[in-house]
């Protein structure tokens, strides 16, 4: 045999991390269960969101659908935001990161920054309110 053949016959094993570097924060265990698919914490977020939103509003929207309907909706409509919100880009940053971006734009004064801190105006003089201190003179014999 040739050099080519035992080459051919060796299997290389190796593994890939591609989706684990892709995809770092997702859970696979939630409180010692285990969910029959894995959820991002965006994903579970907007789950938990939608459905307590559908459980305070139902008394307004549940009495004009039929009960098979009003169950399928409280079902799949948080399942649809969550495949929805998986692969959500805004401005190139994932949805807790352009959150935490917006939020950190509304804290920002309106004024801006200057040497790191939030711009004020100077503060207009009131000489009315400012004590003035006079030296005393040397007393005269």
């Amino acid at each position: 045999m040739s050099d080519a053949d035992e080459l051919d016959d060796e299997q290389i094993m190796c593994a890939t991390y591609t989706h684990a570097r892709r995809h770092p924060m997702v859970l696979g265990h939630i409180g010692g269960w285990t969910p029959p698919f894995q959820l991002s914490l965006p994903q579970l977020a907007v789950v938990v969101v939608t459905i307590i939103v559908e459980a305070y509003t139902y008394k307004w929207w549940g009495p004009f659908l039929p009960r098979l309907f009003g169950v399928v909706a409280m079902v799949l409509v948080p399942v649809g935001l969550a495949w929805a919100v998986r692969s959500a880009r805004f401005e190139g940053r994932s949805l807790p990161r352009a959150a935490l971006a917006y939020l950190s734009m509304l804290w920002m004064p309106r004024e801006g920054h200057v040497g790191g801190r939030p711009y004020r105006d100077a503060r207009a003089a009131t000489p009315w309110l400012t004590p003035v201190y006079l030296e005393r003179g040397e007393d005269e014999p």
